[in-house]
């Protein structure tokens, strides 16, 4: 029996003014007046040991309706299973241990695995126990799921254990993920409960409730990835209760070395003015408490440069290279620290000089006896200048396509020898015009494309019916028709794809007009289906310029890119060629050095195959050396808005916090309960009933003793 009001027994106590009347109405019998009496005063009954209380019936009626009053105000119910039901959830608890870089900073790792060890021991023994670590990515140390088939003494000992085992790495911080991750698992556990419970015959209205609480134990700085957790669904019965670490030190100063673009060596005075300094970010966060600083290289004796980088702001310092091997070289290889930071663990960053690598652009461009050919012809002599500027070849011979990283040279192909030697690491870009050899190169081409190659396929002629099946099976467009377009006037391009990656840097304000470049001739193409994406669209609905991605064969590659220019950028086909629009295009087409050996890999980036940097430091892989260096997001180790984490739908309390609801929502399942029960209704109508009762039975006494009177 349970009761909303108890207070209200307090009332009961009222039953002691009944029985004291009838201690205190005791009169004398048979009473006789005498006239003598009159001048004595009269003296009321008083309560002595020789009192006796009459007529019981009456008195306990009275009594009755006074006790039945004051149960009827009490609000009492029968606690059923649904109203226990608060105290009787079972208990989870994941404890969910960020171990990213930030986490080596001083006094944090201890805290996490305090705090872990104190949850255990603060939970009973029937509570079953997660342990998950995580940085970019979570992991289950012991599972919800593992925990359950263990006998209740041995789960706090086996997440003991878990924890212990685990160290910081040097990754980068998801705490989206990881919270997403633990939900999952604390909602898959809850499923399984109910199907368990639904299970059972002998209790059709079994129902699992377990309740999840996960901890999170993470110092949570701002540069930790959270907006994985966007759009995520919070299941039932799960919250989040979040124990933010705090580092013994102050401030944190994080150094990062610029990328440093090697000069081509016709900037031979640039080159030597440059080649031994390195350029040097240095930044502190808001909280630091100094602003002196040295630079050192490693193995050098002397600083490199002693700076001053106030808190909360960014320094950059030119830091002149230690000599290499006695030549007066600077090195390739080196690693620059800065000290007087009391947060060591992003205080080195390790770095390569790039080298130059050399490439081609492979232009292949049928000979042709026609104005347009390039080649020399015995019978004529050399082809006049008028006739090579109308070749594709001309042009694309005057695009810059060397870069810092690279000396990449334009090799001119024609014949049936074009396709050999199609390699995507010597050979970023393949260009081709409509040549009627396209077929025999076709399965090259697939090949190369297949291995992350980019393809650009120009139709600056007609073209005849092979080499337009070879193209329509290079788009996957077998329904491809190319033909001819019959206007004499000239057409504009009038819908650019800006979302496209090649166009997106011709987006900007005062570079995005496409309006006035003229195309005089151009082929149309029709029936090309849904694979390849229209890039530009001329004003009379003509594809000008389409894309097709290819997959990659090799999962660490970036896929390859076939494009299909549908008109030439020579003067007799466009003005393509003379825009401020060529040159950008095409050069994207060429796409960024994948050959270029990294200056700067991240922790958790790939090296090939299944193999992932795992440390900062160098490593060699298939004799390519690598500078391997910590994210530097991890050096914002300033504390996360953990309000965030609300806007984006996590359901966050604390122990005391959800105690408090508890308490509510038992009330209020109490209060639906004794509503439902509805007592307090029959005990008034009892009440009544004993009142109505006693005035019958009082009535009745009073008559019979005027009667004996």
């Amino acid at each position: 029996m349970s009761f909303l009001a108890p207070l209200y027994f307090l009332g009961a106590l009222a039953v002691a003014g009944p029985i004291l009347f009838h201690l205190i109405r005791r009169q004398p019998k048979g009473e006789v007046e005498f006239s003598s009496l009159m001048f004595l005063d009269s003296t009321p009954p008083r309560l002595t040991r020789r009192s006796r209380l009459e007529n019981w019936p009456l008195l306990l009626l009275r009594c009755a309706a006074i006790l039945v009053l004051a149960f009827a105000f009490a609000r009492p119910f029968l606690p059923l299973s649904e109203s226990d039901s608060v105290e009787g959830v079972k208990q989870a608890v994941i404890v969910l241990i960020d171990r990213s870089a930030s986490m080596k900073r001083p006094g944090l790792w201890d805290q996490a695995t305090k705090k872990a060890k104190q949850i255990l021991e603060q939970a009973d023994d029937e509570t079953l126990f997660s342990v998950i670590a995580f940085d970019s990515a979570p992991r289950t140390v012991l599972s919800l799921e593992e925990s359950t088939r263990l006998v209740a003494d041995t789960r706090k000992s086996a997440a003991r254990e878990a924890i212990e085992r685990l160290t910081p790495t040097w990754q980068s911080t998801d705490v989206g993920k990881a919270i997403r991750y633990a939900a999952d698992q604390a909602a898959l556990l809850e499923l399984g409960e109910s199907e368990n419970a639904s299970a059972t015959p002998n209790n059709p209205n079994a129902s699992a409730t377990i309740e999840t609480r996960i901890v999170l134990l993470s110092d949570l700085q701002s540069g930790a990835e959270i907006e994985t957790l966007q759009g995520y669904e919070w299941p039932n019965r799960v919250w989040l209760d979040m124990e933010t670490l705090i580092a013994t030190t102050r401030g944190n100063v994080s150094l990062r070395v610029m990328p440093q673009m090697p000069a081509t060596e016709t900037d031979e005075a640039i080159r030597e003015a440059a080649a031994d300094v390195v350029r040097v970010q240095v930044a502190q966060s808001d909280d630091g408490d100094t602003s002196t600083f040295r630079l050192r290289f490693e193995n050098q004796d002397e600083d490199a440069a002693v700076i001053q980088v106030p808190p909360g702001q960014t320094r950059f310092f030119s830091v002149k290279l230690p000599e290499g091997n006695g030549d007066g070289a600077p090195v390739r290889t080196a690693t620059l620290t800065v000290s007087g930071d009391s947060d060591r663990f992003d205080n080195t960053f390790h770095f390569i000089r790039p080298k130059r690598i050399e490439q081609e652009v492979r232009f292949v461009e049928t000979s042709r006896n026609d104005s347009r050919s390039n080649e020399p012809s015995s019978e004529s002599g050399p082809a006049p200048e008028s006739a090579v500027r109308e070749t594709l070849s001309f042009y694309a011979s005057q695009v810059p396509w060397s870069d810092p990283t690279r000396d990449v040279t334009l090799n001119l192909r024609s014949g049936d020898d074009w396709s050999e030697g199609l390699d995507p690491a010597t050979t970023p870009l393949l260009i081709v015009n409509a040549s009627a050899t396209l077929e025999s190169g076709r399965e090259a081409i697939e090949q190369y494309l297949a291995s992350g190659g980019r393809v650009l396929m120009v139709l600056d002629r007609a073209v005849d019916d092979a080499a337009g099946a070879a193209i329509a099976s290079l788009l996957r467009s077998p329904e491809l028709a190319i033909g001819e377009s019959e206007t004499e006037d000239y057409r504009l391009i009038a819908s650019v794809d800006f979302k496209s990656a090649l166009i997106a840097p011709l987006s900007d304000p005062g570079v995005n007009d496409f309006s006035n470049i003229r195309i005089w001739k151009h082929r149309r193409l029709e029936g090309l289906g849904e694979v390849p994406s229209v890039t530009l669209k001329l004003d009379d609905g003509s594809p000008l310029l389409v894309r097709r991605d290819v997959a990659s064969d090799n999962p660490d590659l970036p896929g390859g890119k076939i494009w299909l220019l549908a008109s030439g950028w020579q003067p007799s086909e466009s003005q393509l060629a003379l825009s401020t629009k060529f040159v950008p295009i095409l050069l994207g087409m060429l796409g960024r050095n994948m050959q270029l050996a990294p200056e700067s890999l991240i922790v958790g980036d790939s090296l090939g195959g299944d193999a992932i940097a795992t440390e900062p430091g160098f490593v060699e892989v298939d004799g390519e050396t690598y500078a391997v260096n910590l994210d530097p997001t991890e050096s914002v180790t300033t504390s996360l808005d953990q309000d965030r984490i609300v806007q984006f739908g996590a359901v966050v309390s604390s122990p005391l916090a959800r105690e408090q609801e508890q308490t509510a929502e038992r009330a209020l399942r109490d209060i639906e309960l004794e509503a439902r029960q509805g007592w307090w209704q029959w005990l008034i109508l009892a009440t009544l009933g004993f009142i109505a009762a006693e005035t019958l039975l009082a009535a009745k006494d009073s008559t019979r003793q005027q009667a004996a009177a």
